[in-house]
């Protein structure tokens, strides 16, 4: 009767789970990126739609916060300055631009990030959108 694995299993054992690991690890982080991928561009859409609904309401925009509150942990928000950093680079600027901010544009770097690597291969473009 035996009361041990033998060594011959034990390898067997660990080779499997090291195996196991190299393939699953760099799927679990790459679902990490995919899910902020999609976050941002729910951002991005509810962004445009808000800020494009508050000028239509108000016929001016001073603050991109007026129209809608962003995830913090994700935007930094300055006046009419919306920027998405990923790894401490700046992959999104969202701002309000033209005389009297008649415009809203998206910029995306597609350089600086996999994650905004990631959003331009899924279509998301830079844009500019009429506010009146």
């Amino acid at each position: 009767m035996k009361n041990a694995f033998s060594l011959l299993e034990l390898i067997f054992a660990i080779v499997v789970i090291g195996i196991l690991a190299s393939i699953g690890i760099p799927k679990l982080m790459d679902t990490r990126n995919d899910a902020l991928v999609s976050t941002v561009k729910q951002d991005l859409v509810s962004l445009s739609s808000s800020i494009q609904t508050y000028y239509m309401l108000n016929g001016k925009i001073d603050n991109i916060s007026d129209a809608i509150i962003l995830n913090s942990t994700l935007w930094e928000v300055d006046g009419i300055k919306a920027i998405f950093k990923d790894n401490d680079k700046e992959c999104i600027i969202a701002q309000i631009i033209g005389s009297d901010n008649k415009q809203l544009s998206i910029e995306i770097e597609d350089d600086s990030s996999s994650v905004c690597k990631k959003l331009v291969l899924s279509g998301v473009k830079n844009i500019n959108y009429d506010l009146y």
